[in-house]
């Protein structure tokens, strides 16, 4: 059964140690990392030590001290927010980074209550919770985690939950989350030519789950 994609977001979030004001607009024009014209309508919630935060078009950024985020909704920009990453960090290559996450959520629209209810019961069988709860039951948030099937240190967790987006109807929301030890010989850049594959499976698993849940 084919399901809607209503909205997705693909993010990659890198951690490690990191000074958050040095990631402003102004250090991404001078490197040539992004055109002027779209700095210029950059929307600046915070530039400090503690924690830069701004969004320019597509593009989300946010930095802490230990974790730097980049975002978009918007799909044809996957490969640019891929590209942008790689060329930020070649810039700081002596940044210490520990972990990397390659991201994708998913709000699905189900083709009706019916099953929207399914998918939840399947995924989380309600008898066992029947006997001591009193109301009926509801999926909130399942979370699932395996073992990478490639060459690299980490895992694939898959989190399971009713959309919180209104304006979705029977909506649900994956978030597939592929994480990445960053060992010693491992590079943010190498990790991220893995970055198509990653935003593929991610698709895959969403909706596979959905059709076999739905089956």
């Amino acid at each position: 059964m084919a399901v809607d994609i209503e909205r997705q977001e693909a993010s990659i979030v890198i951690v490690g140690s990191l000074n958050p004001m040095i990631f402003n607009p102004d250090w991404f024009i001078r490197h040539e990392l992004l055109p002027q014209v779209v700095m210029g309508g950059a929307e600046v919630e915070i530039i400090h030590r503690d924690i830069t935060k701004f969004t320019m078009g597509w593009l989300n950024i946010e930095v802490l001290p230990n974790r730097f985020l980049a975002r978009t909704n918007d799909a044809s920009y996957f490969l640019p927010l891929r590209d942008l990453v790689v060329s930020v960090f070649l810039i700081l290559n002596e940044t210490p980074a520990s972990q990397l996450g390659m991201n994708r959520t998913f709000e699905f629209s189900l083709p009706d209550e019916k099953s929207w209810h399914k998918l939840g019961d399947v995924l989380a069988p309600k008898e066992i919770w029947h006997k001591v709860l009193p109301e009926r039951v509801g999926l909130s948030s399942l979370k699932v985690k395996s073992p990478r099937n490639d060459d690299l240190p980490g895992d694939i967790n898959v989190t399971v939950g009713p959309s919180p987006i209104k304006g979705i109807k029977n909506g649900v929301r994956f978030n597939i989350n592929n994480h990445i030890e960053l060992e010693k010989d491992l590079s943010i850049q190498s990790v991220l030519g893995k970055w198509e594959f990653s935003m593929e499976e991610a698709e895959k698993i969403s909706q596979t789950i959905i059709e076999e849940a739905l089956a």
